[in-house]
C-alpha cells in the first residue's frame, strides 16, 4: 500500500503560516515564530519538511544560506491523540538559540 503524499499551501489567513495536507485533507500548519526570517528561505525549509515528510533524504541544501543549525525539539503529548507538536529553533553559534517556527501535525512523526 503506498503512503498518501504531504502537500502544503499558503495559510489564507495568517502571512507566516504554511497549512500541510494529507491526501487534500488538512493534518497541520508550520508557523514562522522569527519575524525576522525571510519568506523564501521559511518556504524552503516548508519544502525540505514536506520532502521529509514524504520520505526522501533529497533536501534543498540551507546551511550557507543561513549560516546557522536548525535544532528541535518535539513536545510531549498529554493524550495520545493530541497533533505532535515541533518546537525549530536556529542557533548561529553565539548565545543562546532562537525560536525559529512551530510545526503542528496529526499523528505521530517517526
Amino acid at each position: 500500500m503506498q503512503q498518501m503524499a504531504y502537500t502544503y499551501r499558503q495559510n489564507p489567513l495568517y502571512d507566516r503560516s504554511f497549512l500541510i495536507f494529507r491526501a487534500d485533507a488538512p493534518v497541520g500548519d508550520y508557523t514562522i515564530l522569527d519575524q525576522d526570517e525571510d519568506r523564501g528561505l521559511a518556504e524552503k525549509k516548508m519544502i525540505n519538511l514536506i520532502s521529509r515528510l514524504n520520505g526522501s533524504h533529497d533536501l534543498i541544501p540551507l546551511g550557507e544560506v543561513t549560516k546557522s543549525r536548525l535544532l528541535f525539539h518535539r513536545k510531549p503529548k498529554i493524550n495520545a491523540d493530541d497533533p505532535t507538536e515541533i518546537v525549530f529553533y536556529t542557533y548561529d553559534g553565539k548565545g543562546v538559540s532562537k525560536e525559529n517556527a512551530l510545526l503542528t501535525i496529526e499523528g505521530d512523526m517517526q
